[in-house]
């Protein structure tokens, strides 16, 4: 899952920082009054002030002994946080700010810089085993980044929480490579006086070689698991697969697919539906998932306007059902009474009249092919199973 936004440093490096905290107290007032973001706010910004509840509840706060389990329950945040702090600890003394890193609750695992930053941190409730997220503490670096899994760059009065308007806090997520989850995120976070947009370029880099590790360590425990796993494909001429409960593969026979599969409705006991490859029998191991070529065929395919979804028959008289978007349903249905196929061309007439559309109809064929797979097939577009609307 991308970011929403691309980062964008919170002062210019050719700006007067008291003029712009001026104009950012501005906004800040205009906004505390009226409730309504003003034209001038930052995107990352705007968006957050929109998420703020009425009222904050202010940070929780974990005991030590949660806070040490929290540390150890993941290998590979305990990775990051100790890559973290070997690339960015000696800038915290040199540039007086402290670096903060939190887990996915965002409960606060570590503090570490400047005994004179992290005592006026300490002021605010900045402490390890404390809360900081948008719904406890409003706006801030921490809590901001992974609500919008992007860098971000929080300076002055940008801050929802009055009590922060003296900090400048340059935060990024820290990404799980096994569900591109947020795994935590870090800060930087200091006076005023340290606001650079350099702090932020150093933190996007940084977290985008740590994230690169994490993707390197999860891959070497994947290829680590294949040898053991193998033992999970079944009998020699049976297409199979061992994958992990996020989709990844780890052994393969007889099938050529990707490092990951999309399996629409996640895995479970039974038969699931793999778009592009069919339909499979699921059974788990342990916290690996077994996965054989089933025998039964679709047979038949019902579209249902109300709610709008797909009904899919087998030879074993067992039956799926997809939801659709209406605009998926529209398209299904133009296609099905055209059983001899339409290009993406013709098919964006029938859907959208004039003008050309193709982009935008392949688009939502390739996004309805992640739950019929081959059922809807290309060039032409057409369905390769008996098909009735309703």
């Amino acid at each position: 899952m991308p970011p929403l936004t691309r980062p964008s440093s919170a002062l210019r490096i050719d700006q007067d920082p008291r003029v712009h905290l001026r104009h950012l107290d501005s906004l800040f007032e205009q906004w505390s009054s009226t409730g309504a973001v003003p034209t001038g706010v930052r995107e990352q910004v705007a968006r957050s002030w929109q998420r703020q509840p009425a009222t904050y509840h202010g940070a929780d706060y974990c005991p030590a002994d949660e806070v040490a389990h929290r540390r150890a329950a993941d290998p590979l945040l305990n990775h990051a946080s100790a890559a973290l702090r070997e690339r960015l600890l000696t800038s915290c003394t040199d540039t007086a700010t402290e670096l903060v890193l939190c887990d996915s609750d965002g409960v606060v695992l570590w503090v570490a810089g400047p005994p004179n930053v992290r005592k006026r941190s300490e002021n605010l409730g900045f402490v390890e085993g404390a809360s900081w997220t948008e719904k406890a503490v409003g706006t801030n670096a921490l809590g901001t980044a992974m609500a919008d899994r992007a860098p971000v760059q929080i300076f002055g009065s940008e801050h929802s929480h009055p009590s922060h308007h003296s900090w400048v806090c340059t935060g990024a997520p820290i990404i799980d490579p096994r569900d591109e989850s947020v795994l935590g995120a870090i800060t930087l976070s200091g006076g005023l006086r340290t606001a650079h947009p350099h702090t932020l370029s150093l933190v996007c880099s940084t977290l985008d070689a740590v994230n690169a590790e994490l993707r390197t360590i999860h891959q070497d425990g994947l290829r680590s698991r294949s040898d053991a796993a193998s033992g999970l494909l079944g009998p020699a001429g049976a297409d199979s697969l061992v994958v992990d409960g996020n989709g990844w593969v780890i052994a393969t026979r007889g099938i050529a697919v990707s490092d990951r599969l999309f399996v629409p409705g996640g895995l479970a006991t039974g038969t699931v539906w793999i778009p592009s490859l069919g339909h499979f029998d699921a059974n788990q191991v342990g916290d690996l998932w077994q996965l054989r070529r089933a025998t039964r065929s679709a047979t038949s395919l019902i579209l249902q306007a109300e709610p709008p979804c797909a009904v899919v028959s087998f030879d074993d008289r067992e039956q799926a059902t997809h939801p659709l978007t209406r605009r998926q349903f529209d398209l299904l249905r133009i296609v099905a009474a055209h059983p001899t196929g339409l290009s993406a061309r013709e098919l964006s007439t029938e859907l959208y009249g004039g003008g050309d559309h193709t982009v935008t109809v392949r688009a939502e064929v390739s996004r309805i092919r992640r739950s019929l797979g081959p059922l809807l097939a290309p060039r032409p577009y057409r369905l390769t199973v008996p098909s009735i609307c309703r």
